[in-house]
């Protein structure tokens, strides 16, 4: 399938959105708390997001994006950030192939973090953005999640090409005692418990929340010889403060806390190439992984520990004044997360490419934001201003071939960015154009990175670079069930240095902010086909990339001397095209699915030459596609709901299915090596309140066929080795929950 037949599906989808009937919905106000729904007249919720830093309704922001409730992250089963990629489209999560399973990968349009580099897509918990690992489990408690798609940067804190991912918890309220309690337990000997409870402290002026979970599941991954691998060991907890006295003031401030000791998804040996074929045990563990198959393998402790543990915690402030007409809105956060990992590529009784990591986090950030209306509510409004500044320290040591450490380095990075902002949205509805909306943001970023590595690079780098980012869009509200738009954005993402390895040239320790342009035309529509309530939306988008940042290897300095680094891929091409669906097929069916097609390829990119390291990768990839992407994801989800009584008891169905077409892969290999594509399903049915009672009982499955199916692959050509990890298997388990 080429590009112009999805533009003409586009076409056509957008003509049935345009020429459907539409129903008769009313927007929400803006007064509605974020993630909240009301029914609207359409049959369906009106969902608030903050897409634009404000209470919205999800159907009337010209913005590409994707809301998941609490509710359907209990329903959906899902209990990590990496199971968000089955309910939205074009967003992508996979492991950090060399940060350990609890650091997760997020990309969004084909937009991804190659190792070492700033998140592309940012993630924000209660507004802060925080490093990914302080999310990357214990997903309870959440109010929803929003999945925001295209480059960010003028509205959100952290510069960003790819889009954000917010995570918005459950928040204290001063009217009542109430809370859950929730214990699973499953295959694997999973054992999870979860809770909460909100308790006012003064009535409509003070509460506090707190919430915590619990989880043990043995390794998914069989070890032989020593710990089985992929196994979930971690406790999180939160608590939240709300204080609303009487008058213009509210301010909430919370604490999450996670600690994970967990056994890392072994990288699973399927092949070998140039001088590994000549190693005697390297040629045996293969022929013995052959015999394990994907699920099994043999490592000993001795080898390796196979280990990630990772600690983590935020403290976040918000703070809400309003002025009139206008409000003063301030957002700081710090959090800080520690994290060792260490693991043998591939995971085979030989001391290959054993990598160990000690990281240490710091990261501070302050947000001001003064918004409101002007000229008879027809101007909405924000200006503000941002500060973060993140300390990143890398301990690293490295076996290469060898038992014993003949790789090390210890570095430390300073970022700090400074950013001042504004954007407004024009109604023209008083100069006789009704519906019709202009919206302008404009942003400037000062950012400063101070880098050095005690082996090679003692005396500190220092880079400084100011970038704009801005936005541009005209939407058009036809009725109250009908937006159409066409927005263009740009932002970037900063540059950096490469510490980590200490055998690299002073040419290649320092690579340059990456930009991206796009332009986007969409859709969204509330109809009835019949008497079938349908909301749907479409978004179509091309984007202009520039020196993209990409990851290599190579070898500098010998057979130990094994190394990867960032540099900058000169000009790419993203494009693609999102649709979402859901449809109240009856009072107790509901459906709703999206198919998303992505597409990216360089148009220029020269590998450049390392002085003293060999590159292995072709020199020359221009015309390649982009090689972490797949063309055709869809997904598709199911709820029945049926009374069992006058009480509000209910049996309720549930069932899902994603698709993912092949990796396409490209000759830098690596990480950008192909895979093939999957099909998994999942179900759960769950009796809610049971007589009236607050208790519900469910049972769920996920990867229902038992699904063998490869989430990250790395080709290393120097140094010889094709290894992969594998998604989870069959699991299945029982759960039991009071409400009060």
């Amino acid at each position: 399938m080429k590009f112009n037949a999805n533009i003409l599906y586009c076409s056509v989808a957008l003509a049935s959105l345009i020429s459907a009937r539409p129903a008769s919905a009313q927007g929400v106000a803006n007064d509605v708390p974020a993630a909240d729904a009301q029914v609207a007249n359409s049959g369906f919720e009106d969902i608030i997001v903050t897409a634009r830093r404000t209470d919205e309704n999800l159907q009337d922001v010209p913005v590409a994006a994707s809301v998941v409730s609490g509710d359907e992250l209990s329903r959906r089963n899902i209990t990590t950030t990496r199971d968000l990629q089955f309910n939205a489209p074009s967003l992508v999560i996979t492991p950090d192939p060399l940060g350990g399973s609890s650091t997760p990968i997020v990309q969004l349009r084909g937009q991804t973090s190659p190792l070492g580099t700033d998140n592309t897509v940012v993630t924000y918990f209660a507004d802060v953005p925080v490093d990914a690992r302080v999310v990357a489990a214990g997903i309870f408690d959440l109010a929803s999640v929003q999945v925001i798609r295209g480059p960010q940067g003028t509205l959100f804190g952290k510069n960003s090409t790819g889009g954000g991912l917010l995570f918005s918890p459950q928040k204290a309220t001063a009217d009542e005692v109430k809370g859950f309690a929730e214990a699973t337990f499953g295959y694997y000997n999973l054992k999870q418990f979860t809770g909460a409870l909100n308790v006012p402290l003064i009535e409509d002026t003070l509460a506090v929340r707190l919430s915590g979970q619990v989880t043990d599941q043995r390794g998914f991954v069989d070890n032989i010889a020593g710990p089985d691998g992929n196994d979930k060991h971690w406790q999180a907890g939160r608590a939240m403060v709300s204080f609303t006295p009487e008058g213009n003031f509210s301010n909430e401030t919370i604490f999450t806390y996670f600690n994970g000791r967990q056994r890392q998804n072994p990288n699973i040996l399927r092949g070998i190439n140039g001088f590994a074929t000549f190693i005697p045990t390297v040629v045996d563990a293969l022929a013995l992984q052959e015999q394990l198959g994907p699920r099994r393998f043999s490592m000993s402790e001795a080898i390796s520990p196979n280990i990630d543990d990772n600690k983590s915690y935020l403290i976040g402030n918000t703070s809400t004044l309003k002025l009139g007409e206008m409000t003063l809105k301030n957002t700081t956060g710090y959090s800080k997360t520690r994290m060792y990992m260490r693991q043998n590529q591939p995971a085979i009784e030989f001391n290959y490419v054993d990598v160990a990591q000690n990281r240490l986090l710091y990261q501070f950030s302050n947000e001001l934001q003064l918004f409101g209306k002007s000229f008879d509510d027809a101007l909405n409004w924000i200006v503000g201003g941002f500060y973060s500044k993140q300390t990143n320290e890398v301990d690293q040591a490295a076996r290469i071939f060898s038992p014993t450490v003949n790789t090390f380095s210890n570095s430390i990075e300073k970022y700090t960015s400074k950013a001042l902002f504004a954007q407004g949205t024009y109604d023209f509805t008083n100069l006789g154009l009704a519906g019709v909306k202009f919206t302008a943001g404009l942003r400037h970023s000062w950012d400063k990175r101070v880098g050095s590595n005690e082996q090679n690079v003692p005396v500190p780098l220092t880079t400084k670079g100011e970038n704009w980012s801005w936005t541009l869009g005209l939407d058009y509200q036809v009725n109250d069930d009908l937006l159409l738009y066409v927005a263009s954005r740009h932002s970037y993402k900063a540059g950096g240095f490469n510490l980590i390895s200490p055998l690299l040239p002073a040419s290649s320790l320092v690579y340059a902010p990456e930009k991206l342009t796009d332009i986007e035309i969409g859709a969204k529509l509330d109809s009835k086909v019949g008497s079938v309530p349908v909301r749907s939306s479409v978004a179509l988008y091309r984007g202009w990339y520039k020196n993209i940042h990409t990851q290599v290897t190579g070898f500098c300095g010998g057979a130990e001397g094994q190394t990867s680094l960032i540099i900058n891929a000169g000009k790419g091409s993203p494009k693609g095209l999102e649709f979402e669906l859901e449809a109240r097929l009856t009072p107790a069916l509901r459906v709703n699915g999206f198919y998303n097609r992505t597409l990216g390829k360089y148009d220029e990119f020269v590998v450049p030459t390392v002085s003293g390291c060999t590159i292995a990768a072709v020199p020359d990839i221009s015309g390649q596609n982009f090689g972490n992407i797949s063309k055709d994801t869809v997904g598709l989800n199911a709820t029945y709901s049926i009374p069992i009584d006058d009480q509000g008891g209910e049996i309720q169905l549930n069932g899902n299915m994603y698709y993912r077409s092949k990796r396409l892969g490209n000759d830098l290999l690596s990480f950008m090596s192909p895979m093939p594509g999957y099909t998994i399903y999942n179900a759960r049915v769950d009796f809610n309140n049971i007589g009236g009672s607050g208790f519900s009982l469910g049972a769920y499955v996920q990867n229902l066929t038992g699904k063998i199916y490869g989430i990250s692959r790395n080709v290393a050509l120097g140094a010889g080795y094709d290894v992969w990890q594998f998604g989870d298997p069959r699991t299945f388990g029982v759960v039991g929950k009071i409400a009060f």
